[in-house]
Formats: structure tokens, sequence, C-alpha cells
């Protein structure tokens, strides 16, 4: 005779939801806590966490827009080579984001549109 032994007790698979694995994602967040114990009083593991941040991520970002100001002078040391079109460099960002910006621009200013491509 077969002997078959049933297993009962909680469910192991847990359904979260989106409101609840933000609240954990903004609890591992903070400055200072680690992941590990977020992880325990929720009795989840620390990768869940990192999987919930990488594909929730796009969630919680909030659009951010900047002034722009546009100006209709242009002085001779900025206008175009007469043959055409003017160079323009791409700059890939760690944060996979590309600028394309002419080869002649102001260190000042490209460093001021990184600083906002990579902050956005």
């Amino acid at each position: 005779m077969a002997r078959m032994e049933i297993i009962s007790g909680v469910e192991r698979r847990r359904r979260w939801s989106k409101e609840a694995k933000l609240a954990i994602l903004a609890e591992a967040d903070q400055p200072g806590v680690r992941i590990g114990d977020v992880a325990r009083r929720h009795d989840i593991y620390p990768a869940q966490i990192r999987l919930w941040r990488k594909t929730l991520s796009h969630f919680d970002v909030s659009a951010t827009f900047l002034p722009v100001h546009l100006v209709n002078d242009v002085s001779l040391g900025q206008m175009p080579a007469a043959g055409g079109a003017p160079a323009l460099i791409k700059i890939q960002l760690r944060n996979g984001r590309s600028l394309k910006v002419p080869a002649d621009i102001e260190r000042k200013m490209l460093s001021s549109l990184i600083a906002c491509v990579e902050a956005a």
C-alpha cells in the first residue's frame, strides 16, 4: 500500500499589491537602511526587493521640467561654418541616456546639461 502525506500550512507564495511593493521600496531607500533588514521585517528575500526596484522604478519617478531661454542673439563665434551643419557629438551617460551636442559647445554649458540629464 502506498503512503501519502498531506502537508498543510501557509502558502508561501504571496501576492503583493503595487502600493505595498512601493512602500517596501521606499522603506529600503531610506538613508542608512540595509536591504537585508527591510527584507527580514517583511519576511522576503533581499533579491525580491532588488527585483521590485528594477521593475517598478518607473512608477515613482515624477517628471521634471527645466526652464528654457531662447536667445535671438548669435555671436560670430557660435555661427556654424558656411560649409554646412555643425558637427555633433554623442555622449553616452552612465544612466543609459545620451546627449547629442555641437562639437564646439562650451564646457560649462555641457557640464550643466549632463548634470540635468543625469538628475532627471
